[in-house]
């Protein structure tokens, strides 16, 4: 794309904003950043601007005289402030498309509800540990944009939300990554539905000649295969498949067809890695597929630690595992991370709700859970559902629930927090949220 002396509208002063501000400056173009917040709560955005990056504050609607509108992805495609550059014709897309336009090396997309971050990494640092030459963000870490300045030989390695997805038109990966699909956002979307669809747009225009990896054991990712053109590739953590990886008797297993190989024994990683089996499933079949030897799949993944605020173990006190899974703020997420033990578990959970049916839950908590410690504005809604069918208490801060499932717990349980919410009514975000439980659980 030729972007000099065009007038462009980008939407959201947050790290992505910023960071196509910038690229798009350095191109020529006349860049307009806006923002529905003051110049005060920005002032330290501001500070990473280059100067010639013109601001609007408290306004999210782009100018009359834009020739391309950008959205972050906190800026939902459906706003009506956006209206009148839709009735205009005024091109509207996201980061991710944009950056898409002006890259050449070849992308690895992962998208899904859980576990997206950590699949993200372990693929890049498996690719770099085999030798390929590769760069790691999107979603995670690094905006897109930043990393086409100076692009790597063999792979982006890209975590892709459903916000991103919005605003994409011909973005196209060689790889993509569909992990699972669970109801997540349906504050923005609306239903599962639409979400799914919105998932779904990361193997749109993949050709024969790419690649789509999708996991086996979810009948909703099962169903994007139909009608596409690239080659399909399987996980599952419950059955063989006759293409992909699986998992059979404590061995991650490879199969392209005909041949099978073992990758790696779970029973040989990390702790925090052997509750992720589902994430070490497409990570090692993309680097397989990707040309890595399994011996070097193997031994990076027995190095690999995982990742901060995500199945994290933190210490052993008393014979109680404290794990720290701050990042799951979805149902899917909490289902998932109490499907990983086969152990008594008292769960910390609740803050800010995103909709979530937790009645869906009841029965994995009877079978799953000894005991919970709620905290945040969620609490209502989840006590409702127990309906006092559980054993629970509230807790009003982090210190206070982590000292109350610790009391709860005895020699063999796991102290899991897993919020299945958001973090904003009573933290920065979810990083905040896990730092403060590890350092309560340390202090203990």
């Amino acid at each position: 794309m030729k972007f000099k002396d065009k007038n462009i509208s980008i939407i959201g002063m947050a790290r992505t904003g910023i960071a196509a501000a910038n690229f798009l400056v350095e191109q020529g173009a006349r860049v307009t950043l806006l923002d529905g917040k003051s110049e005060e709560a920005l002032s330290d955005a501001m500070k990473q601007l280059v100067p010639e990056v013109n601001t609007v504050f408290q306004s999210s609607k782009p100018l009359p005289d834009a020739d391309l509108v950008i959205l972050s992805p906190g800026m939902d495609i459906n706003s009506p402030d956006l209206n009148d550059a839709r009735e205009s014709g005024t091109e509207i897309i996201s980061e991710l498309e944009l950056a898409y336009r002006v890259g050449e090396t070849p992308i690895i997309a992962v998208t899904g509800t859980n576990g997206k971050s950590t699949t993200t990494s372990l693929i890049g640092h498996l690719l770099e540990q085999g030798g390929k030459d590769v760069k790691v963000g999107g979603n995670i870490g690094v905006p897109f944009i930043s990393l086409v300045k100076d692009q790597p030989k063999d792979y982006m390695v890209l975590e892709i939300s459903s916000f991103q997805l919005e605003g994409v038109i011909d973005f196209h990966s060689h790889i993509s990554v569909i992990l699972n699909i669970t109801p997540d956002h349906l504050d923005r979307h609306k239903t599962i539905e639409r979400y799914a669809e919105l998932k779904e747009k990361v193997a749109a225009n993949q050709t024969q000649d790419d690649v789509l990896v999708l996991n086996h054991d979810d009948p909703r990712v099962r169903r994007i295969a139909e009608g596409k053109q690239a080659q399909q590739w399987y996980f599952s953590i419950n059955e063989p498949v006759e293409r992909g990886c699986y998992l059979k008797e404590n061995e991650v297993l490879f199969k392209d067809g005909k041949k099978e190989e073992t990758l790696c024994r779970v029973s040989e990683l990390h702790q925090a890695l052997q509750w992720q089996v589902e994430n070490i499933l497409p990570s090692a079949l993309v680097a397989r597929l990707a040309g890595i030897e399994a011996a070097s799949i193997a031994k990076t993944l027995q190095e690999f630690k995982g990742l901060e605020h995500r199945l994290e173990w933190v210490r052993s006190l008393n014979g109680i595992d404290f794990i720290n899974d701050s990042k799951g703020t979805n149902i899917g997420s909490l289902e998932k991370s109490l499907n990983s033990f086969d152990r008594p578990v008292i769960l910390i959970a609740g803050g800010q709700d995103k909709g979530g049916d937790f009645q869906s839950l009841k029965s994995l908590f009877k079978k799953k859970v000894k005991y919970m410690v709620l905290i945040g504005e969620a609490r209502p809604k989840i006590q409702a559902v127990l309906n006092g069918s559980f054993g629970y208490e509230d807790a009003e801060n982090m210190e206070n629930a982590v000292r109350r499932a610790f009391a709860q717990a005895q020699s063999g349980d796991v102290v899991l927090l897993s919020p299945a919410c958001a973090s904003f009514d009573m933290f920065r975000d979810y990083a905040d949220r896990g730092e403060q439980f590890k350092g309560c659980v340390q202090s203990l």
